[in-house]
């Protein structure tokens, strides 16, 4: 009835008076008015009046009876006076409206790239409890030790805690606290013989951790030999990251995107954001044109080749995050760094396990167990999502077989066509000019404008999803009806946001820009805490920025191996040097890719080794999912 009634009197007729609800668009003349009061009418025009008056006066005359000999007319003066006026005002009149335009903006991409990098990194934290927070028992505990030993201005105390937890070796975790101890004095010395006598404990507990956690067994060494320095030269990324994230946007299914890669993806913003720029190295034919086609067409089998092959491995591991956070798995037995082939056998175990379960569940909801019927229906939904990455990460294997079957063809065409040109550029050049194959250096980053359009989209992006830091109760936590709390699906839906505010800026879409930042390491964020204040991150990250080490000689190795394996191209004395003493490529690798090939050596390729092969999905799981699909419809009707 009140809304009926508000509508008629929105409504009526001329001569009755009605009541609108309406929210006047003042925002205009806001604008406007702080422009004015930003500019100080007041002042501006006191300041002229004395320009105009006294100054031009004096001005006028000193100048011109110095030049001329003799007072100015009282038409000069007027005229002056009424120059500088008029020059006065519309120059103050052009700074109100430019500040009520131009300047409004610059003022609202300031405000949202302080808002973006307050709230990504606090993000960043919450998406690490995320995943901290899907683990159970032991593995809890062991990653969330671990993430303790990746922060840099950890105290001994910590390091205790954390080593304690992770061995439950109460004089190996004073060992190791006792190193840091030493370690902050820069007494190596000291290190060095309370490492005496100890090798055997440090082997011991690397051995029982290497399968549980291979980054624990690497973190622990660090501690122990007190190199934890290193961190700051930066972090690994999770790999093929970016391909999984646009991977999920073109197949529409956030289930391929890892909490791994949704911290890389934020991380990688976040450095954008605050200055970092990321080196990559390509490389470019300069000479005929027809072997510069063929070189580019061979480029591009390569690099979707190569796509291919990350994505028949990263579709199973993504599988398998999946099964860890639904509990169909547990962390134990996918830890990172695991096997390929491993993973495999384990997940096909997992859905062995899945599938026994969801046919006894639908034995008894068959035999009569009506109450069982959610946890059927639940099973059944597992058991669909769980197939559907399964068949992702069989098709994407099948796929590699087709693009190997084309970049073959492509190498065949190439060398055919150097054989028969026969030229003599097929060495690497390194001066800027001449014909043959060059080495391109390329940087990744954001310009000022850029930096301020991805800004602006990720901040509305964030204040349509209401995302709010809450330090009280939690980072991201629901605390009113407007506020949406960071689950997987929203912290997945973020990463795709991010890599869709890049995309137009540095193209994450080309294969040499993914495995560009794929070879390069993340910046150390270890230091950021909960409640730091935007200026405080933006500090730490800018800091971090310039002390990652760009290390592009594994970059430059691949580069050598991938022109004389691929492209028979020979590398000179000059250009291994250069290599060496530009990149630190190691002198034995180069040594070994400039050492005579046989014909069957040059035609193999560092490709040719397949990722581990995932086989077809079993039909028992298939007839256990259809079974119970026709229960839960039975039961619904």
């Amino acid at each position: 009835m009140w809304w009926s009634r508000l509508q008629r009197w929105r409504h009526g007729s001329g001569d009755r008076q009605g009541i609108s609800l309406n929210r006047e668009d003042t925002e205009r003349l806001d604008q406007f008015t702080r422009s004015v009061r930003r500019v100080r009418i007041s002042r501006s025009l006191l300041g002229l009046a004395w320009t105009a008056g006294p100054v031009t006066a004096i001005g006028l005359y000193g100048g011109y009876y110095i030049g001329y000999g003799q007072a100015p007319t009282n038409q000069q003066l007027i005229y002056f006076v009424s120059f500088t006026v008029l020059s006065g005002l519309i120059a103050l009149a052009a700074k109100v409206v430019y500040d009520s335009t131009w300047g409004y903006r610059n003022e609202r991409s300031q405000k949202a790239g302080i808002e973006v990098i307050d709230k990504l990194g606090d993000l960043i934290l919450s998406v690490r409890d995320l995943m901290i927070n899907s683990l159970d028992g032991e593995a809890r505990q062991r990653e969330a030790a671990l993430q303790l030993l990746q922060r840099v201005d950890l105290p001994p105390s910590g390091i205790a805690t954390a080593v304690r937890q992770l061995t439950s070796d109460e004089q190996f975790a004073v060992l190791l606290a006792d190193i840091d101890n030493f370690r902050r004095a820069g007494l190596g010395s000291r290190i060095r013989d309370m490492q005496h006598g100890t090798d055997e404990l440090i082997a011991r507990h690397s051995n029982e951790l290497r399968e549980l956690s291979p980054a624990a067994v690497d973190m622990l060494h660090l501690r122990y030999h007190g190199d934890i320095a290193k961190l700051r030269h930066g972090m690994p990324r999770a790999e093929h990251f970016i391909a999984r994230v646009l991977a999920a946007i073109e197949q529409d299914n956030l289930l391929l995107i890892t909490m791994q890669d949704v911290e890389s993806m934020l991380v990688l913003a976040f450095e954008l954001i605050n200055g970092r720029e990321i080196p990559m190295l390509i490389f470019d034919y300069r000479g005929r044109w027809r072997l510069a086609a063929a070189l580019d067409r061979m480029e591009r089998k390569r690099s979707r080749y190569r796509i291919a092959q990350a994505a028949g491995s990263s579709r199973i591991r993504s599988l398998a995050s999946w099964l860890v956070e639904v509990n169909v798995m547990s962390y134990d037995e996918v830890p990172e760094g695991i096997s390929s082939a491993l993973l495999i056998e384990r997940v096909g175990q997992a859905l062995d396990r899945l599938s026994d379960d969801l046919q006894a569940v639908a034995s008894a909801v068959d035999s009569g167990a009506s109450g069982q019927y959610e946890e059927l229906r639940h099973a059944a939904v597992l058991m669909t999502n769980a197939l559907r990455l399964y068949r992702y990460a069989h098709d994407s294997f099948m796929r590699i077989g087709e693009l190997h079957t084309d970049f073959q063809q492509a190498a065949e065409a190439w060398n055919t066509l150097m054989d028969k040109t026969r030229l003599d550029t097929e060495e690497l050049q390194i001066g800027p000019r001449g014909t043959g194959v060059h080495i391109l250096e390329k940087v990744v980053r954001l310009e000022d404008e850029e930096r301020k359009e991805v800004c602006e989209h990720l901040a509305r992006y964030l204040r349509a999803q209401h995302l709010e830091s809450h330090e009280t109760k939690g980072l991201f936590e629901r605390r009113s009806e407007r506020d949406y709390p960071l689950t997987f699906e929203s912290a997945r839906q973020l990463a795709i946001e991010v890599a869709l505010a890049l995309e137009p800026h540095i193209h994450l879409s080309y294969p040499e820009i993914q495995r560009g930042i794929g070879a390069t390491y993340a910046s150390y964020l270890g230091d950021l805490e909960p409640g730091m204040s935007a200026q405080e991150k933006r500090v730490i990250a800018e800091s971090v920025a310039q002390d990652v080490e760009e290390d592009m000689s594994e970059a430059a190795e691949h580069l050598a191996a991938a022109l004389v394996r691929h492209y028979r191209v020979s590398l000179s004395d000059e250009a291994s040097r250069f290599l060496r003493e530009t990149y630190g490529a190691r002198q034995s690798v180069l040594d070994a890719l400039r050492q005579p090939q046989s014909a069957v050596s040059n035609a193999q390729s560092l490709l040719t080794i397949r990722p581990a092969v995932v086989p077809p999905a079993q039909r028992r799981w298939y007839r256990s999912l259809v079974l119970a699909r026709r229960l839960v419809e039975d039961l619904r009707d």
